[in-house]
Parts: C-alpha cells; structure tokens; sequence
C-alpha cells in the first residue's frame, strides 16, 4: 500500500521534470546537426527533360531506375545533395524531396549550390 502511494505522488513529480532547458536542448541538437534542411526551389536549366532517378548514377541500362522527369525551366523543391557519377564535370546529385530521387546537379540553377543545400 505504501509503494503504490508512494508510486502515485511521485509519477506526476517524475514525469514533468525536465533535464535541460529548451534552449540549451535546441543547442545541443544544433551543434550534433539534427537540424531541419532548408529548402531550395531550383529550376531545371541545361536540357530540355531531365531524368530523377533513384540513385545518384546512370546505370548500364539508362532507363532503369527512372522515377520521373522534369522539364527545363520547372521548379522543383531539393533538400540536400550527394556525390554520384560525374556528368558534364559536375559529381553532385540533388535530392528532390517530394518526389525521392535525385537530378544531376549539372542540371539544376545555382540555388543548388553545395553552400545552400548541404550534404545528405
């Protein structure tokens, strides 16, 4: 009887305590980088139709691996960037966020820029 009253005063008394104050769990979160990615709306410059693939590489077989395609001057919204097969001298390859896959970079304006968008 004494545990379960000890249990229930001191459940509440647990339960609102707070290790660290918010600001400094904001940085603490901050300085490990879980901080959300900013968006970047970036257009499709330099071909008519660009394929966004899956993976940041050309396979074997071109067509695999296709997820859709955007057409020059259309915007779309990138998160991030990785490194994948080299195209027109440009290694980057920008994730675009709401359809998950990823554009050459040498296909996106200078909104995608390695500076704005940061790594993957």
């Amino acid at each position: 009887m004494k545990l379960s009253s000890a249990v229930a005063f001191l459940l509440p008394v647990v339960a609102l305590a707070n290790p660290l104050p918010a600001s400094d769990a904001i940085a603490d979160g901050e300085s490990a980088g879980l901080v959300p990615r900013s968006k970047q709306v970036c257009k499709i410059v330099n071909a008519s139709v660009v394929n966004c693939r899956y993976d940041p590489w050309v396979p074997n077989n071109a067509l695999d691996r296709i997820r859709t395609t955007f057409k020059k001057g259309t915007g779309h919204d990138f998160t991030c960037y990785t490194e994948g097969e080299c195209i027109n001298g440009n290694c980057t390859w920008d994730w675009a966020v709401n359809w998950g896959c990823y554009v050459p970079g040498a296909y996106t304006d200078a909104n995608c820029s390695k500076a704005k968008l940061g790594h993957c």
